[in-house]
């Protein structure tokens, strides 16, 4: 078991967590409940052969989150979405490529 991602931020955890369970790489969570300003919330690959699919998923997410995102029209529900933002706050669809 590896040690992948540790934050001040629960939420951002949270987010990278999600993003490996959601992609069958199985995680364990430590320290979310103690005190942030002594110790951060960590999230762990439960299997070492996982670890390099883990890294290359959050390199992934960050070359998409550092690409800024222009004002766009959901394809779905035609709602105008502002700068910044990927996902429809209206109907929850994605921003198609």
């Amino acid at each position: 078991m590896k040690r992948i991602y540790t934050n001040a931020d629960q939420s951002r955890v949270g987010m990278y967590q999600s993003l490996l369970e959601e992609n069958g790489i199985q995680t364990l969570l430590k320290n979310n409940n103690a005190p942030y300003k002594e110790v951060w919330p960590e999230v762990w690959v439960v299997n070492d052969d996982q670890y390099d699919d883990a890294l290359k998923l959050f390199k992934e997410l960050d070359t998409q989150l550092s690409v800024p995102v222009a004002p766009w029209d959901c394809s779905e529900c035609g709602e105008r979405i502002e700068e910044g933002f990927g996902e429809c706050w209206n109907c929850g669809a994605v921003k198609a490529s």
